[in-house]
């Protein structure tokens, strides 16, 4: 796990605020694998910096807390 690896991950979903992103688009935008991308979302979400917010079909969503 690398802080460098979180911050683009933390910063893609910061930059498309308010919109929520799926773990797919974050990984695309941030330029790491869909696994990378959903294990600092995990992360990201249990130190409070980002939330669940939706499911589209089989797509988890995510945003900035606010």
């Amino acid at each position: 796990m690398t802080e460098e690896t979180k911050k683009r991950v933390f910063d893609t979903i910061k930059e498309a605020s308010p919109l929520d992103l799926s773990i797919a688009e974050t990984s695309r935008k941030a330029g790491v694998s869909e696994p990378t991308a959903a294990m600092y979302i995990r992360v990201l979400e249990a130190e409070g910096k980002i939330e669940f917010t939706r499911t589209v079909g089989r797509s988890k969503m995510f945003r900035l807390k606010t």
